[in-house]
């Protein structure tokens, strides 16, 4: 009876699926796949820092940071495209009609889904971005000077042999865990220490070990009394902790900093290329259709390219061609990813009129409600 229960529940499962949209469809297996990764970090959780798996997964990070910092932009490129996949696989007539969600304004963001203020926002930087460090990419790839770069990376390949992949591993282990933090760091330390208590208690010395030992233990006694007895003690320590949590956090304060500076600069392009007001009042309509226009151009650019210097190539015209690749991977990123995408936001604007506003009456007050907010601000006294 249980297994004809379960035959039904499956089958009625089954219909369900058959009758989503493509788009529920995607956004199914998107909340299957977040639900999948919060279920891994919960046993990840609950295991032992000393469990295979973790010890594993620390390692497998260590090298996951370093490959991420050597690859940033493509790591970066790699995230932003699929955050676009993202975008434009939501496209059912109904959510296209809404408003664009966002946390900033208080909206609850799908499992496995994405902010998309936060992301239009970050595509004109991502463009420009991609295109800077693309270019740069583009010189080093297409230059005399990086040749033998290449040819080692290209002999790593051809002549790879697992064997010496893992003694190179090994090998880098050895130089950071043995001979960096072992041999450099605690065995000098021990030796220090040990080297000291000899010279104290060794060549005839009586009153310089007895001094030191004395001044030592009262030092000590008298710190116990001060953190034992004084009222203000916790707030010495609470002191104590924050100078050193100051010192090993400083590296994310840097980060911090520079997250900062780089969403304010994100928010300054953006308002340049779609404008805080068609964000915040217009449908999601108009921003795919602007992503796909946008998205096609980019790539009849990137095959121009590529078409191009095949042919001349092929032709044996003289071409300088270490420069066409950076040129036209800048004018992608740049002129593509800011002029154009913003000139896209206003041409489509200007054409469409009020068509893709949600709220037409709010639309028309923007401005205004805008004045007075600034008016008030001015009018508030400085302290």
């Amino acid at each position: 009876m249980a297994e004809s229960e379960k035959t039904v529940q499956n089958k009625e499962a089954g219909d369900q699926e058959e009758n989503l949209t493509r788009s529920q469809k995607r956004a199914k297996r998107q909340e299957k796949r977040a639900d999948r990764r919060e279920a891994r970090e919960e046993r990840r959780k609950n295991r032992k820092w000393w469990h295979i798996l973790s010890i594993l997964r620390g390692i497998w990070l260590f090298f996951l940071w370093f490959f991420k910092i050597l690859y940033i932009p493509f790591v970066y490129a790699f995230w932003k495209i699929r955050d676009t996949f993202k975008f434009l696989g939501r496209n059912d007539p109904k959510e296209l009609d809404n408003d664009l969600i966002s946390e900033e304004d208080g909206d609850e963001i799908p499992k496995g889904y994405l902010d998309e203020k936060g992301f239009l926002r970050s595509l004109p930087m991502f463009y420009f971005i991609a295109g800077t460090l693309g270019g740069v990419l583009a010189v080093f790839l297409v230059f005399d000077f990086m040749e033998p770069v290449w040819n080692a990376i290209s002999d790593f390949f051809i002549y790879f042999d697992w064997s010496t992949f893992w003694s190179d591993v090994r090998d880098v282990l050895e130089l950071i865990f043995v001979k960096g933090i072992w041999e450099e760091v605690i065995v000098k330390a021990a030796l220090w220490i040990g080297n000291g208590i000899v010279w104290l208690f060794t060549g005839g010395r009586f009153w310089i070990p007895l001094t030191v030992l004395i001044v030592l233990g009262v030092v000590i006694i008298i710190l116990a009394v001060i953190f034992s007895e004084v009222e203000f003690s916790g707030k010495i320590i609470q002191k104590i902790k924050a100078f050193f949590k100051a010192i090993f956090t400083f590296p994310k304060v840097i980060f911090r900093w520079i997250k900062k500076a780089y969403l304010w600069i994100q928010l300054m392009i953006s308002r340049f290329t779609f404008g805080e007001k068609k964000l915040k009042h217009f449908q999601k309509r108009f921003f795919y259709r602007v992503v796909i226009y946008s998205s096609v151009i980019t790539l009849w650019i990137i095959v121009s390219v590529f078409v191009t210097v095949l042919v001349t190539e092929l032709q044996d015209v003289d071409v300088w061609h270490q420069l066409v690749y950076p040129i036209g991977v800048v004018v992608i990123g740049i002129v593509n990813g800011v002029l154009l995408l913003s000139f896209l936001s206003w041409f489509v604007g200007i054409l469409s009129g009020e068509k893709y506003v949600v709220d037409v009456e709010a639309y028309n007050k923007y401005d205004e409600e805008k004045k007075k907010a600034k008016l008030e601000k001015k009018k508030k006294p400085t302290t």
